[in-house]
């Protein structure tokens, strides 16, 4: 970094979004500010109206590097508004080429990981995102560290209908770098989505697929305080919000893709439905109001399913901690 010019232009932008990670926060602008480059990049860090000390540690950062970080400072939470998309606030700051992606309770681990992924997408220029494996850290010490998104032992490129199977976590946002031509031509739906890390893979591997590079360089905190999966498992209105929401969305997606990719992303409807309906941190009354107001969604199977497992409260919470002991240890 010592070496840059002032009036060079980023290559990349590293983008963060966060809100109340105190916690966490020092954690991540770190692993950026480690990053070893040949090419100048910036960090441009979105604090949506943080309530606990997040926004006092991102002013200090931001004054001892004010040549690397630029900050932004919302006065009112955007995000439970629904009134703009907080990544694209952060984005429209950008001045590089592209884009990688890191959230406030998540960080890196690889001080080559921009030069490394830079390297492999300039290989193939058609593809416009690329993504790696991450390193799973459970916060609350229940699970073992896991390895999330090795999709192969080597270097590939995943077509789009692997993308749209693998759901929202088959590419990890701390992994991922998009061409920012990308952000400049979403369309005006993407704006409303409950939450665009799986529609941004998609609408990003339409051109070119998606790269996969064979190397865990970041880590992703599960259930870290004022995460989306802690709020998911608390707040039943907003869990119910977003199902409505992301429904729409799939439908959103699905005509922008010309219904070219309809069997997908059925299937991906269902499996959200579903899901909702056997989390036993919900209520029975909701997870029923679900069911019933997705009927038409399920298959035999899971309407079998349903009736003799998931809706008895008991054997839904004993299967939900079952297969969490088995697959997530």
């Amino acid at each position: 970094m010592e070496n840059w010019r002032h009036r060079e232009s980023p290559l990349v932008s590293v983008v963060c979004i966060t809100y109340n990670h105190e916690r966490y926060i020092a954690d991540a602008i770190e692993s950026f500010l480690k990053q070893e480059t040949h090419f100048p990049f910036e960090i441009i860090i979105h604090d949506d109206a943080s309530t606990d000390g997040t926004t006092e540690i991102i002013r200090n950062y931001a004054k001892k590097y004010p040549s690397i970080i630029r900050p932004i400072f919302q006065k009112e939470n955007q995000f439970s508004q629904h009134r703009k998309n907080t990544l694209q606030i952060a984005i429209s700051y950008a001045r590089a080429e592209y884009i990688a992606c890191c959230e406030g309770d998540d960080y890196w681990i690889d001080s080559g990981k921009l030069k490394i992924q830079m390297s492999e997408m300039q290989k193939y220029p058609e593809c416009d995102i690329s993504f790696h494996p991450v390193i799973r850290k459970c916060n609350n010490g229940k699970k073992r560290d896991k390895i999330l998104s090795k999709h192969s032992s080597h270097n590939k490129i995943f077509s789009v209908r692997e993308v749209v199977l693998g759901e929202g976590g088959f590419c990890q946002t701390a992994s991922l770098i998009v061409k920012i031509d990308i952000f400049k031509s979403i369309p005006d739906w993407f704006f409303d989505v409950p939450i665009g890390d799986y529609f941004l893979q998609i609408l990003a591997s339409l051109k070119g697929g998606a790269l996969y590079i064979n190397k865990a360089m970041s880590v992703y905190r599960a259930g870290s305080f004022g995460s989306w999966s802690e709020r998911m498992s608390k707040d039943e209105h907003y869990a119910h919000d977003y199902l409505v929401r992301i429904l729409k969305s799939l439908d959103d997606v699905n005509f922008h893709t010309n219904n070219k990719y309809s069997k997908e992303f059925n299937i991906i409807k269902r499996k959200v439905c579903f899901w909702m309906c056997r989390n036993p941190l919900l209520s029975f009354e909701k997870r029923n109001q679900i069911f019933s107001e997705n009927k038409k969604t399920f298959n035999s199977i899971n309407k079998i399913m349903w009736h003799f497992f998931y809706k008895n409260k008991g054997m839904c919470r004993l299967i939900f901690t079952m297969r969490n002991y088995i697959f997530d240890r």
